[in-house]
């Protein structure tokens, strides 16, 4: 082709080669001015199929976002009535006692232990949602396995603080007699003593420590989430929760790793899944 082009050239005359230069100049032309077009169409495609899975991306975030932010209302919610009713026990017999004394006529503590119980089971049950999702959507964050263990050990601790807090109110709160043709009749009262009011106390303090830490998990868990999944909507970002008391751990997903270790070896419930977990491979072992 090249010797064919060449003996073309020194042949055919040179105003008879105009027509033919001037064709293969135009394809060339064309060529060149195709190729760019699809090269720019090329980069529009490529921006554009970069746009829609931000856009897709974004979407699915707010809806993760959305199913967050209201599985935190539920407990939150539920945090706060447990709270709130395993307190108010306490002070309802503080307060009943000092009635008596002053001789003057107070009603009975209105705290029911079956009202308590359903109280801690939702509590628990929101509590337990929360650790779901973080194992449902590990994939968005690796520090959503920390806080998966946060509230694994917030749950378990406040599990057993219930314990001697329960032990207690179960013989103390007022008890309705069931199928009583009269509403709302109870067994007959008697307010306990000082000293197991001070014992009440105690318990009720722990019982409300440990519900309070579930709470300050999920409020790291908002601030996280927030910035995490909606954060590049906004200019502005949420710091971290900074607690007065130093010995409050504080969940972050900036330091998720160091956490995960601390809930894993360093905690209650911690310790309690690596005895747990040695049993059976020892069982497994010996099995094999």
């Amino acid at each position: 082709m090249a010797d064919y082009l060449s003996n073309l050239w020194h042949i055919v005359p040179w105003v008879s080669l105009t027509p033919f230069i001037g064709a293969i100049a135009t394809i060339i032309a064309a060529t060149l001015a195709a190729l760019v077009v699809i090269s720019q169409n090329a980069k529009q495609a490529r921006r554009a199929t970069v746009q829609l899975r931000h856009t897709e991306a974004l979407k699915l975030k707010m809806r993760v976002y959305e199913e967050i932010v209201g599985l935190c209302r539920e407990a939150g919610d539920a945090e706060v009535s447990y709270s709130s009713y395993a307190s108010g026990f306490v002070i309802d017999l503080t307060l009943y006692r000092e009635m008596a004394r002053a001789g003057l006529s107070w009603g009975l503590p209105k705290a029911r232990a079956l009202s308590l119980f359903e109280k801690q089971a939702h509590f628990s049950k929101a509590v337990i949602a929360l650790i779901s999702l973080a194992e449902r959507w590990g994939v968005i964050h690796p520090g959503l396995e920390m806080y998966r263990l946060a509230f694994n050990v917030a749950l378990h601790d406040a599990e057993i603080a219930f314990d001697p807090y329960r032990s207690l109110v179960i013989r103390f709160m007022p008890a309705e007699i069931p199928n009583s043709p009269e509403q709302g009749s109870l067994f007959p009262w008697t307010m306990p003593d000082d000293a197991t009011i001070q014992t009440l106390k105690v318990a009720t303090d722990a019982l409300i420590k440990a519900i309070d830490s579930f709470g300050g998990f999920m409020y790291d868990f908002q601030i996280d989430m927030q910035n995490l999944l909606v954060g590049e909507l906004f200019e502005h970002r949420i710091a971290p929760r900074q607690p007065l008391d130093p010995k409050i751990v504080v969940a972050r997903l900036d330091d998720w790793e160091k956490l995960k270790a601390y809930f894993e070896n360093s905690t209650a419930w911690g310790k309690m899944k690596i005895e747990i977990d040695a049993r059976v491979r020892k069982a497994n072992e010996v099995a094999g």
